[in-house]
Order: structure tokens, then sequence, then C-alpha cells
């Protein structure tokens, strides 16, 4: 749930009590319009108040409704009504915010791709790793009476280049096998008496099983698999693959700090990680983007703007870091204690 409130919670929770259902109805509680929305999309299977739900949930803006299917934590009940919603009146705008949420259900995507007009088909298309990682919503999509030409051959060339059974490049041991185990390692630390062997092991097992997956398998696996299995597949020479990592609804600003501080990996991941809203409000990630050399210098200048004045300091003195980024520190800091 998106609310925390404890009102709206009892509504979800099917345990609202007639008062508080007639208050409901009758619009007289103080929630804002996020909280009817998600309160009323809860009432939709009563059997006497569901119609007057529905009603309600129409009046609330779409604006409303947009902003709601965004959120990570989304219920999917109320994205699922939004959803169908959108379907029905084809709206376009709603449409696309929800393919672009990583949390949505494939059941979701299924449903989307066998019944939206065909300006959304083509819209789907342009998420070529989920696509990739389940092939049925392609197929979804070809039963859809709105596929046009144009989404089939498409379609047909994600097939031909990505899914037909061929060995995906090997991931070399060296690269990842130390990380590996340190990342397992970490997620046994509360466990008594780690044995060191059996770790490498496990790790090595990981890479190996990883090693005999195909491209789309291995698409498939970045966005549903665990910690370990994603620090092996960040280094995969495929970089859709490395992209899905990313894309992962399981991906914790823990794992890409990791990322951002691995100077090995190339500057479209590093880029893509300075682009997501989500990790940059958290200041060690910022901190590692503007030490990072590969960050875009645009990010890196917007960035460094919002760091303390220790580090600011030990940014105008680091030679590992871009000039640019150097020089831009030492003046910022030069501005400060002229200030001062």
């Amino acid at each position: 749930m998106v609310s925390k409130n404890p009102l709206v919670l009892k509504i979800a929770e099917g345990t609202p009590g007639d008062e508080l259902l007639k208050y409901l109805l009758e619009r007289q509680l103080a929630f804002t319009e996020e909280e009817y929305l998600e309160s009323l999309a809860f009432v939709l299977a009563h059997p006497r108040h569901g119609g007057r739900a529905q009603e309600m949930l129409a009046d609330i803006a779409r604006p409303v409704k947009e902003q709601y299917v965004q959120k990570k934590e989304a219920h999917l009940r109320v994205i699922e009504f939004i959803m169908q919603e959108a379907l029905e009146a084809d709206h376009f705008s709603t449409l696309v915010l929800i393919i672009q949420n990583q949390l949505v259900p494939l059941e979701f995507m299924m449903r989307i791709a066998s019944k939206a007009k065909a300006l959304i088909l083509e819209a789907m298309l342009e998420n070529q790793i989920r696509l990739i990682a389940y092939p049925e919503i392609m197929e979804k999509m070809e039963t859809n009476p709105d596929c046009s030409p144009f989404v089939r051959g498409r379609i047909q060339e994600l097939r031909d280049f990505y899914l037909r059974p061929q060995a995906a490049e090997p991931i070399v041991e060296t690269e990842v096998i130390e990380e590996l185990t340190t990342a397992i390692a970490d997620e046994q630390e509360e466990e008594a008496g780690l044995d060191v062997k059996e770790i490498q092991r496990q790790a090595l097992t990981t890479l190996q099983r990883i090693n005999l997956m195909g491209v789309s398998e291995r698409v498939r696996l970045a966005l549903t698999g665990n910690k370990t299995e994603r620090l092996v597949l960040i280094k995969d020479p495929n970089k859709l693959v490395q992209s899905a990592v990313l894309d992962s609804p399981k991906m914790a600003d823990d794992e890409a700090l990791i990322h951002v501080r691995n100077l090995s990996l190339s500057s479209e991941i590093i880029a893509k990680i300075a682009g997501n809203r989500e990790w940059t409000k958290n200041y060690t990630i910022i901190l590692s983007l503007v030490q990072n050399p590969k960050t875009p210098i645009n990010r890196a200048v917007s960035f460094i703007k919002q760091l303390h004045d220790r580090d600011m300091k030990l940014l105008a003195q680091d030679r590992n870091i871009s000039p640019v980024i150097r020089t831009l520190a030492q003046n910022l800091v030069k501005q400060k204690e002229r200030v001062k």
C-alpha cells in the first residue's frame, strides 16, 4: 500500500465497519485523492457498495491515477482497476506508465498485450528486455486484432536475434568469482563457522549454471533472480543482459552502490544508474558517481553541488577523478571559503 493511513489500511483489510464505509462513500473523510483511490478500489467487490465505489473512482482525476501506477508501493489491486479502466477508455498515457513499471506482473502485461490498441503495442516494443525475458507477451500481442504488420515485423526481429537456440558468450570466471564469493559470504555472515571453500564452490556453481543459459534465459534471470545471480550477470558480455540487471525490481541501493564503485563496468551502465531517481536519492551513491570517471560529466556536475564540504575538499585533491570534476570542486571550495 502507498498510504499508511490506518483508516485506509482498515478498508483494504476488509474490516472497515458500516460507519467508516458510509463516511467513505459520502466523501466525508479527510482523505487525499490518492487515499480515496486506494480505499475505493477495495470496495469495488462489495455486494452493496461496489457500484457507488465505481462511480466515485471514475470521478478521480486521471493525473492522480497516473502518478499512482508509477509508485513501487502501488497495490496491484488498485493498478488492476486503473489498467482495466484505461483499456476500456483507451487512455494511452496511463497504459504507457503501467507497462513502464517493472513491478507490474506478467499477467497484467499479457492482458494489455491482448487488448490494447496498436499504439500501445508499439510502446510495448520499446521494453525489449521484458519482451525477451517473457516471449509469451509477444505471443499475446500477435493474437491482438490491432497488431499491425509493423509490430509483427519487430516481434519477428526480436525472435530472430535473441530467441534462436544458440549459446550465449560465456562470462569469464576471473572477472566475477572474487566479487561473487564476497557476496555469498555477506549473505551468510549471520551463520556461524563460514566455510570459505564451500562459499567458493557455491559461487562457481552459480557462474557455471548461468554460463549454460542462452541470452533470453539470462535476461529473465536478471529480472527475477537473486543478488548473487545479478552480480554474475552484470559482467555478461551482452549489454542487454547487463541492462536487465539494472531493470530488476529487486535491485536495492546497496547493490547499485557496488556497481557504481566497480570501475570495470561500462560507461553505459554507470550512466543508467546515474539517471535513476530512486538510487540518486542516496548520498553515498551520489558521492561514488562523482568519483567514478565513467559518470557522464553533466550528471556528475549536477551531483557535486549536493556534496558535503568535507567530501568536496577531498574531491578537490583527488587526482583519480575527472579533471573537470576536480577543477569544479576546487572552485566550489574557494567560493565557500570566500563566503566564510
